[in-house]
């Protein structure tokens, strides 16, 4: 399994970014560990220390109950002394297979260069995608409509968006940052059957971007086959 390190200034970012990681992976709440330490006092000068790591690793090492992975997520992984930190490093390089790792931090400069070594950094400061309103609901449309879309409507969205791969990949993308958006929306007002849907989605779309953006696929029969499997 792969370990994150997710960086954005704002708190309540990194929790729904959790959030959603965990839905996307199908990793139940009971198979989900989260170290937390209360930053509401700037004044505090609380850090997440080798004990707390220690106590940690007893349960990245366990089986999860209702998933097949779980999750360890560190909320605040900016407060990781350089001791904790280093005994973190050990789990980070033979991760056990069932556990996803998230370190949730404000910057990356607070962590060790070894620690960032081991992780996928995902920076969720990054400027989005800024899109017209008329666009935006194109998009919210086409998403809406997808799942009563006949096979002829779906091939006619493949071929339009097909011609050119680098206007195919810019569609994907704000595809993805719409139905992003929108899955955060469903999972915080704990919307079960429109989540997994919007997960459903979500997925085969990161898929098919991955793909348009990795391999010689022919962008047409790519897209078409992602359409045609929702």
């Amino acid at each position: 399994m792969v370990s994150f390190i997710v960086i954005s200034k704002d708190k309540k970012k990194r929790e729904e970014y959790s959030k959603v990681f965990t839905k996307e992976h199908h990793i139940h709440m009971f198979d989900t560990t989260v170290l937390e330490k209360d930053t509401s006092d700037k004044k505090s000068t609380q850090s997440i220390g080798i004990e707390d790591i220690k106590q940690l690793q007893k349960k990245i090492f366990l089986k999860p109950i209702k998933s097949k992975s779980k999750a360890i997520i560190i909320q605040d992984a900016q407060l990781l002394t350089p001791e904790a930190q280093n005994a973190l490093l050990k789990v980070l390089e033979e991760p056990p297979a069932h556990t996803m790792i998230l370190l949730n931090t404000t910057s990356k400069e607070a962590l060790l260069p070894t620690i960032l070594s081991r992780c996928q950094i995902v920076e969720l400061e990054i400027e989005p995608l800024k899109l017209k309103e008329k666009e935006l609901l194109e998009l919210q449309t086409f998403i809406t409509d997808l799942p009563n879309l006949s096979i002829g409507q779906k091939l006619k969205y493949a071929e339009k968006h097909a011609k050119d791969k680098d206007k195919a990949l810019a569609w994907i993308e704000k595809l993805i940052l719409v139905l992003r958006e929108q899955t955060i929306t469903v999972i915080l007002n704990d919307s079960e059957e429109s989540m997994n849907d919007n997960v459903l989605i979500l997925r085969s779309f990161q898929s098919l971007h991955t793909t348009l953006k990795t391999t010689n696929v022919n962008p047409r029969f790519a897209i078409e086959n992602t359409l045609l499997n929702l």
